[in-house]
């Protein structure tokens, strides 16, 4: 074959390749939860995750232009993980039954997007993620993106065709990583991801990991010596030779000493790529199936209606650059630098909750402003 085909070949080929955005649906609404005020409908319904989950909706399609979205689930029941090992993510918090009522809620404004959903009982959100990049790793026509803030998914990175974009502070500020940036974040490929957890462990999922051994000293032993599988074949045959490396007595005898806990670390760690569900790549394009009218409808019934506008304008224009305008994830206060007055007699819900939304927009750092800071801000000159 010409060099000339094989261009033309090629860029046919870039041409024809689509963007699958997969939500990590949980993570998202978890931090949402977190970042964005306690906002109530009228009638008692928590909306503030729902929320930052429509916002990070609107940004992903502004920054990423995704063909088609799909979005992942836990569920409730224990998973695999929790069967083996029963300390799994003990000492969490439990879940406010606040977020678990938007946790469910939230499969309402997918089925108005017309947005797919996957989840399988005894499998995490991040299983979903692994299988689906698994089940289309012979797509060399579909470019995926993870979005999520977990960094777990680090590790389902490959080369350009599988990245993950996720929120670094709040919902504000998000990162892009794909095989490069990893590797200067951390010193190693995103497949070594589950090694280092296995060495270091996980606080926030309880994964132990090995007792001592810190990052810094994870990523020494990962560098010189690979997975963990193949620093223990050294260890077993020649620990003499870690001594040689540099890795001090003291390091050699904790991995000697916890040598099942680091691999079954490393297996807890390890998002599962086998989870029993069947990937199929939607027929139509988010654009395409995308009715306003009924998110319009969905929107009215949480009493968000600021966002109503956002989403009719998401493909007004077809020419949208990455990244603009995706900074401000609302336009409540009309990009303005001053929230609207409220009447401290007059407490209308809707005032109060678009001056709590743009008071965070302007201040991150109250995410959950009581009514008083609303009035002293709204009331300031």
């Amino acid at each position: 074959m010409s060099k000339t085909i094989q261009k033309k070949a090629l860029k046919n080929t870039e041409h024809a390749q689509k963007t699958l955005v997969l939500l990590d649906t949980h993570a998202i609404l978890h931090r949402a939860f977190h970042a964005v005020p306690d906002l109530v409908s009228s009638v008692g319904m928590p909306t503030g995750a729902l929320y930052g989950l429509l916002n990070m909706i609107i940004k992903t399609v502004k920054d990423l232009h995704p063909d088609y979205i799909v979005a992942c689930y836990d569920l409730p029941q224990p998973t695999f993980r929790h069967i083996t090992y029963d300390n799994y993510k003990k000492g969490r918090k439990q879940t406010d039954d606040t977020l678990k009522a938007q946790i469910d809620e939230s499969r309402n404004i997918f089925l108005a997007l017309n947005i797919p959903m996957y989840d399988v009982p005894g499998f995490e959100a991040d299983d979903m993620l692994g299988t689906i990049v698994e089940q289309l790793s012979d797509r060399s026509d579909i470019k995926t993106i993870i979005v999520s803030g977990d960094m777990d998914t680090l590790q389902l990175i490959k080369d350009d065709r599988v990245i993950v974009y996720t929120m670094k502070k709040g919902l504000h500020d998000t990162i892009t990583y794909n095989e490069t940036q990893v590797m200067e974040r951390f010193g190693f490929g995103p497949e070594m991801i589950p090694d280092y957890k296995g060495l270091r462990g996980d606080p926030s999922d309880n994964i132990i990991g090995v007792p001592g051994i810190g990052e810094k000293t994870a990523t020494e032993l990962i560098t010189q010596f690979g997975t963990i599988e193949q620093l223990y074949a050294v260890l077993h045959t020649d620990k003499e030779k870690l001594i040689k490396a540099g890795i001090k007595p003291r390091i050699v005898q904790l991995l000697i000493d916890h040598e099942e806990s680091a691999l079954f670390s490393k297996t807890l760690a390890t998002i599962r790529r086998d989870a029993p569900i069947n990937f199929i790549v939607p027929e139509q394009t988010f654009n395409e199936s995308y009715n306003q009218t009924t998110i319009a409808t969905l929107l009215r019934e949480y009493e968000i209606r600021s966002l109503v506008s956002r989403f009719e304008n998401l493909f007004v224009d077809k020419k949208i650059t990455p990244n603009e305008s995706s900074d401000e994830l609302d336009t409540i206060s009309s990009k303005s630098e001053k929230i609207k007055p409220i009447d401290n007699q007059e407490k209308n819900h809707e005032n109060i909750l678009e001056a709590s939304i743009a008071l965070w927009l302007l201040n991150s750092d109250l995410g959950h402003p009581s009514y008083d800071e609303i009035l002293q801000e709204t009331n300031t000159e």
